[in-house]
């Protein structure tokens, strides 16, 4: 009788960097268990701390590190814990996926189902730095001093970074996210690192929707990782809009 498949080995969008500064993209992940099932039901977790501990429980290796814990999936690249996930689902409850969204123009209900297998991503470049991701604003900040700032450095976001803003999301989703994005930013124009945290979300407030989307995309669609973003279309009225693939709704089982 032939073994079944125990271990599966993927490559990472973007990998962890070892202290030596050794980039590690390779992973061994296997299927979930009961252990890991426990845990969906497990209220003490929020969803960024939840992904950690699927992520760990099923991560059999990570470049030569063997089972990291999830205190180490937590400082992980967003994209690569998400694809771990996502490959993760595909391994333990197949390719087919069912989602159901709310029309935004008429409120009813649009039922879909995608085939993961059929999901691209993008890996990061070999001249690309994910601490280091530059946009350049059209209309930019103009600082107390009348000082125009368009150039922001961006680096992509974290498990922690998520843990983070978890708390704020079902109260105040767009607070939620412009502090993701404030965590994010290394460098505004010339403004000082004190006087950026001293601004807080005021500034990412301050932005014209064009500049908030410019660096609302440089961390999501232009960044490495799975295309998650979907274009879908109302039976009932016809409308057509986007919405992304949620990770949160990968272990429903079809």
């Amino acid at each position: 009788m032939t073994q079944p498949q125990r271990e599966f080995a993927v490559q990472l969008p973007i990998g962890m960097t070892d202290d030596q500064g050794v980039t590690h993209r390779g992973a061994v992940i296997r299927k979930m268990r009961g252990h890991e099932e426990a845990l969906l039901y497990d209220r003490d977790l929020g969803p960024s701390e939840l992904a950690s501990h699927l992520v760990a429980g099923t991560l059999v290796r990570l470049g030569e590190l063997e089972g990291p814990s999830p205190e180490v999936v937590a400082g992980m690249y967003s994209a690569d814990r998400n694809y771990l996930l996502l490959e993760v689902r595909r391994i333990t409850l197949g390719d087919r996926l069912t989602g159901s969204y709310v029309c935004p123009s008429c409120d009813g209900e649009v039922r879909t189902s995608q085939d993961l297998g059929d999901l691209s991503f993008r890996s990061l470049g070999e001249v690309e730095d994910p601490e280091a991701i530059e946009v350049e604003l059209e209309d930019g900040y103009t600082d107390r001093e009348g000082n125009l700032h368009r150039s922001v450095t961006l680096r992509l976001p974290r498990g922690e970074d998520e843990a983070f803003v978890s708390s704020m999301i079902e109260r105040d989703p767009l607070k939620a996210a412009d502090a993701l994005v404030l965590r994010c930013i290394r460098r505004f124009g010339t403004i000082p690192r004190s006087e950026l945290e001293s601004y807080g979300v005021r500034i990412l407030r301050d932005l014209t929707l064009g500049d908030r989307l410019r660096i609302q995309r440089a961390l999501t669609d232009d960044a490495p990782g799975a295309r998650l973003r979907r274009e879908l279309q109302c039976g009932a009225c016809g409308a057509q809009f986007q919405r992304l693939l949620d990770v949160s709704d990968f272990f429903v089982p079809c």
